[in-house]
């Protein structure tokens, strides 16, 4: 028996916004077809499609980093990995000190 994986978050966020597209390019009749197509939750295309905001985006203002920031933060964590110095608890605390100290 197969069971199907769902999709990750990613992979699903990706489809959501290609459906949204299509259907403003008016590739697909409606949004049945699109989420037949893409493999997407009806209820989040129509959502979507009327304005609604990603979860992350709508919950940004209750996090301690805007994802602006997060991804500053994960940049330079990637960085540090790739150049081989590792990225100890202690240092990913300072780097997020200095992306709150930077903060306007």
């Amino acid at each position: 028996m197969n069971i199907q994986q769902p999709y990750s978050r990613a992979q699903t966020e990706d489809n959501i916004q290609k459906a949204i597209i299509a259907l403003q390019l008016k590739e697909f009749k409606s949004i049945r077809l699109a989420v037949d197509h893409f493999e997407v939750p009806k209820s989040t295309l129509a959502d979507r499609m009327s304005g609604k905001k990603t979860r992350a985006v709508a919950h940004e203002i209750e996090q301690a980093f805007s994802n602006a920031e997060e991804n500053t933060l994960a940049r330079w964590i990637t960085r540090l990995t790739a150049t081989g110095f590792p990225a100890t608890p202690m240092l990913i605390k300072e780097m997020a000190e200095e992306v709150c100290a930077r903060r306007v």
